[in-house]
């Protein structure tokens, strides 16, 4: 049998649209699967995380303010061993979002200051207070509100969604007027080397989730094993550093200093740019 050119033609364009039809079969099937994913339910999230604190926690439980249940289900438990991130399905490091705030360049009296801070924290209970001075129970606070937030890589401030560092820097901006750097990568260099057995609540705990040179997922200690962070699987929630993949990606913990808060304090910066302008 012989074939003509136009035959020949036609059997080609043919060929080219079943390809096509399978590659855009393809790509809509994935498509769809990411979408499904991606989609969050805040409600849902909400109450699973706190599900994962009233069976992990009894110390964390009263912090925020709910009845604990120290029986933990297969549900929670499996959602605790497996917990993971997508982060890196999405090429999600943490960096690069935005232009970083300029450094300030004013000369502080950190004596000053020091004194001022450590009189503040020596006439509160230690025990409601983060060794850095701020009510636990107001980091709760903020921490339960926003759970099930969705996440968004990039987010910004003022927006009805999170990043993982954007979460822990508007945390401590509005509880307690810190402007921490905005950057996962950033942020790790914010505080005190703190080692995974000796984390408090009100830490930073740092991980490796896309690339192996720096951090690139941030959240905050809440005690028991407990973090909570913008995750880019559940939005804001609460996890357990002992699920595999957390306890494989960890890397480092932070804790805030004296000199810290006073650095990074909005109102000081405020106060020294005002005298800086007279």
């Amino acid at each position: 049998m012989t074939y003509n050119k136009s035959n020949l033609l036609k059997a080609f364009l043919f060929f080219l649209l079943i390809i096509t039809i399978l590659i855009t079969s393809v790509t809509d099937t994935e498509a769809a699967r990411r979408k499904k994913k991606r989609t969050y339910n805040p409600n849902a999230t909400k109450q699973q995380a706190i599900e994962i604190i009233r069976s992990s926690s009894e110390s964390v439980s009263q912090l925020a303010g709910i009845e604990p249940k120290l029986e933990i289900n297969n549900e929670t438990k499996e959602l605790l061993e497996n917990d993971s991130e997508i982060l890196n399905e999405e090429g999600d490091y943490g960096e690069v979002i935005e232009e970083l705030e300029k450094e300030d360049d004013v000369t502080v009296s950190f004596e000053e200051f020091n004194n001022l801070w450590m009189k503040y924290i020596d006439e509160e209970s230690n025990s409601q207070y983060t060794s850095y001075g701020i009510k636990k129970t107001e980091l709760m606070d903020f921490i339960m509100k926003k759970l099930g937030t969705p996440y968004k890589f990039g987010a910004t401030a003022g927006s009805s969604v999170f990043d993982c560092s954007l979460f822990t820097q508007s945390l401590f901006l509005n509880v307690a007027n810190i402007q921490l750097p905005r950057v996962a990568r950033e942020q790790i260099n914010i505080g005190k080397k703190v080692n995974r057995k000796d984390l408090e609540f009100g830490d930073l705990v740092f991980f490796l989730t896309y690339s192996r040179k720096y951090a690139s997922h941030v959240g905050i200690y809440l005690g028991d094993n407990l973090f909570a962070h913008a995750s880019s699987r559940y939005g804001v929630t609460v996890s357990s550093l002992e699920s595999s993949y957390y306890k494989k990606n960890f890397i480092a913990g932070r804790r805030l200093t004296t000199k810290d808060m006073i650095a990074l304090s909005v109102n000081q910066r405020n106060i020294l740019n005002a005298e800086r302008k007279r």
